[in-house]
């Protein structure tokens, strides 16, 4: 998804692209938020996932072309789960809209029959999701988009989840810290051992937590870049690297550029 999206959910970057509304009390084990995007401008932007599963509506007619490591066109949607590295949106217009289905680190393991279940990280948009995206299309604001997601949703989780707690708040711990943290050190506040979580990660999102967490630290060194006012020696070790060259072989792992190409 673009990358906006994430910076203003993860690292708290206001964004007037951005606009949030939360699931019903029923589905907060499964979702995590539902999320508007309006795409500003018409250049090619950074898709980047934060590990946890997703849906990806296109609001507007048409479809969106991915480059990079993962080349591939979507018509009126995706799902996305686990980590994107090199990849970018385009064709994607100004004004374009997306409809983002935000799910908890472990909320597809609810919604397998309705649910890719592949190791890609991107795959076409299922088919089960196609109607509702119809009706969605058809009304015109957020709280009624809000409502039918609500209540399709609703239908499919059986009543009383608990979910994986401890899968769940080893992934908020981890965001909580902005990635600033270590394997062993969420093992340790959680009293669970490594093979646990990494068992866990793997089932659910599709990465180990050592991958997810480096994830997340990256998207927020990411946002200081193109945010901050600060060195990028500072950027860095701020974000828990070991020095400058650290970060810069992170940046060009994840973008396929280098800060020094931001502008």
């Amino acid at each position: 998804m673009p990358v906006d999206i994430l910076a203003h959910l993860l690292c708290h970057q206001p964004s007037p692209a951005v606009r949030v509304l939360p699931p019903s009390p029923v589905l907060e084990r499964v979702v995590e938020c539902f999320c508007w995007y309006t795409q500003q401008h018409s250049r090619k932007v950074w898709a980047a996932l934060d590990g946890q599963p997703a849906l990806v509506f296109l609001l507007n007619r048409g479809a969106v072309q991915f480059t990079g490591r993962n080349t591939m066109n979507f018509n009126n949607g995706f799902f996305c789960n686990g980590i994107l590295e090199n990849t970018y949106l385009e064709k994607i217009t100004a004004g374009a809209q997306l409809l983002v289905v935000k799910f908890t680190a472990d909320g597809w393991g609810w919604l397998r029959p309705l649910l890719p279940q592949t190791g890609a990280p991107l795959v076409p948009l299922p088919a089960a999701w196609l109607a509702l995206l119809e009706n969605v299309r058809k009304v015109g604001s957020r709280r009624q988009q809000s409502r039918l997601l609500n209540e399709f949703l609703e239908q499919q989780v059986p009543g009383n989840i608990m979910g994986n707690y401890l899968l769940q708040t080893a992934a908020m711990m981890i965001k909580q810290c902005s990635g600033r943290t270590t394997v062993a050190e969420v093992c340790d506040a959680l009293h669970v051992n490594y093979k646990w979580l990494e068992r866990n990660f793997r089932i659910s999102t599709g990465v180990t937590p050592k991958h997810y967490i480096s994830n997340i630290r990256f998207l927020h060194a990411w946002t200081d870049v193109h945010n901050a006012k600060q060195p990028l020696t500072r950027i860095a070790l701020d974000n828990g690297y070991y020095d400058q060259n650290h970060f810069i072989k992170a940046y060009k792992k994840y973008t396929g550029s280098v800060p020094s190409a931001v502008k």
